[in-house]
């Protein structure tokens, strides 16, 4: 069972942070460090499929929840990320039910889903002889997390349908993305969006679907919790935060 899983079966809030730079490396610090997952990003980032199979080791090595970010629902990447080992998919701009459905379809084995077969692969341990088929697509359709992002003001109209999607494992909230969506950029504390976002959470956890957001100051950590949130990255993309821990280092020599 990955890290992420075992801490949401258990209740616990778990801890991670989307990873953009582009060196396995930086996984397994994270897992050092004690986060629970790291998201491996390949809808903002220039990572390559190549690179997304190290890290996705890299994650195993330090027991870390891989989840690899795709760029929406699109069929090659998600296949490629769940056959080189990924735990979970995340798929930017959930919109509809529908949309839930066909994510679940394309990262599931059947029965649930059609996901295309092939017995060769990393996550088959390379066709090997000890690996049964059925019960390998029976563990692959346990262990595998399916997460939608909730980034458009349309999402969370249809958040109570969304929700219903069978397979749809947890929802993650984009809140830059949302912001903007409400004609807001850059306001993810402004009321309207704040709203959306506590009914996005209160209708999720409703239906036992449990829900992610970015903590992107320390100090946000426990009002996101107080909303309901049952996971979050924090610092948001550790990209920045090495970014804004260099210069104020700098600063701090030059002073």
């Amino acid at each position: 069972m990955s890290k992420l899983k075992e801490a949401l079966d258990h209740h616990q809030i778990a801890y991670g942070i989307f990873s953009a730079l582009k060196d396995p490396a930086i996984i397994e610090i994270l897992g050092y460090a004690g986060y629970d997952f790291a998201v491996i990003d390949l809808e903002h980032s220039t990572v390559d499929l190549s690179t997304m199979e190290h890290m996705i080791r890299a994650a195993q090595v330090v027991n870390i929840t891989s989840i690899v970010r795709t760029p929406q629902e699109d069929y090659g990447t998600i296949l490629r990320a769940v056959e080189a080992g990924a735990d979970a998919v995340m798929v930017p701009h959930l919109t509809s039910k529908k949309q839930a459905e066909k994510i679940v379809s394309m990262a599931k084995y059947q029965p649930i889903g059609q996901r295309g077969l092939d017995a060769s692969t990393r996550v088959a341990q390379f066709g090997g002889i000890n690996v049964n088929l059925e019960d390998h697509m029976r563990k692959q359709n346990e262990r595998l997390l399916i997460i939608g992002m909730i980034e458009d003001a349309e999402a969370v109209l249809n958040i109570e349908d969304i929700v219903t999607a069978k397979g749809l494992d947890l929802l993650f909230i984009g809140p830059s993305d949302l912001s903007a969506s409400f004609g807001y950029p850059g306001q993810v504390t402004h009321p309207v969006v704040r709203k959306a976002i506590q009914k996005v959470i209160d209708k999720a956890n409703k239906a036992g679907v449990k829900v992610g957001i970015p903590a992107f100051k320390p100090n946000q950590v426990k009002e996101v919790i107080d909303m309901g949130v049952s996971y979050l990255t924090t610092p948001a993309v550790e990209a920045s935060f090495l970014t804004q821990s260099l210069k104020i280092h700098l600063e701090s020599v030059k002073r």
